[in-house]
């Protein structure tokens, strides 16, 4: 026997969270190419029961199997539905009871009340509003990227490439160095620390030669 009512249920698979929601992917094909990145940070900008939008650094093609956790959703699977500027759409295969239960944790979200949370990091970590970046790294070659977030030393990212720790990287027209790798990606120190207020332009416009 299920447990609620059919119209709570219904009301439940109807929902959709429209802001930021940070995650990552893997995509399916990618599992069976030696030496390839596996791990892409992504960001929802629109999730349901039944599909999510979202910006991200690699793209895949439409038809191609992904598994993504979403913060606070969990791991979701489905596949690639359409391709968009900066990321792509994703449809998810669920069954209905599993829908049902997403759609619970996306009213959950939706209800939820932002918290400030204390951050005791020196310099504090923001997310842009734009998330496409290009990544120059020292031996001249160029990738897009994805920006995972961002504070006044340093930026952590996601790309088709995982340069080793202590090499030069520089993001958009700000210099720096790679100093961790992270699930996801990695993180640059940046040369020198940036004032708040243009870091963003600084960091999405392209490298400067």
């Amino acid at each position: 026997m299920q447990n609620g009512t059919p119209g709570a249920a219904a009301k439940h698979k109807d929902v959709r969270f429209i802001g930021d929601v940070m995650g990552s992917y893997v995509l399916a094909n990618r599992a069976q190419t030696p030496g390839a990145v596996q791990v892409f940070a992504c960001r929802s900008r629109s999730v349901s029961p039944y599909e999510a939008v979202v910006n991200a650094p690699v793209s895949g093609q439409p038809g191609d199997a992904l598994t993504m956790t979403l913060q606070g959703l969990g791991i979701i699977r489905g596949k690639i539905s359409r391709i968009l500027d900066g990321g792509f759409a994703v449809s998810f295969e669920c069954t209905e009871q599993e829908r049902a239960a997403l759609g619970a944790r996306i009213d959950w979200l939706k209800r939820r009340t932002l918290k400030t949370v204390s951050d005791r990091r020196a310099h504090k970590r923001v997310l842009p509003r734009e998330t496409r970046a290009s990544l120059m790294l020292g031996d001249g070659r160029r990738f897009d990227c994805f920006i995972i977030d961002m504070s006044q030393s340093g930026v952590a990212v996601s790309a088709d490439v995982l340069p080793p720790v202590g090499s030069l990287a520089g993001v958009g027209a700000i210099p720096g160095r790679v100093v961790r790798h992270i699930e996801a990606g990695f993180a640059v120190q940046f040369g020198q620390v940036q004032q708040i207020g243009e870091l963003e332009a600084l960091l999405t416009r392209a490298s400067a030669r």
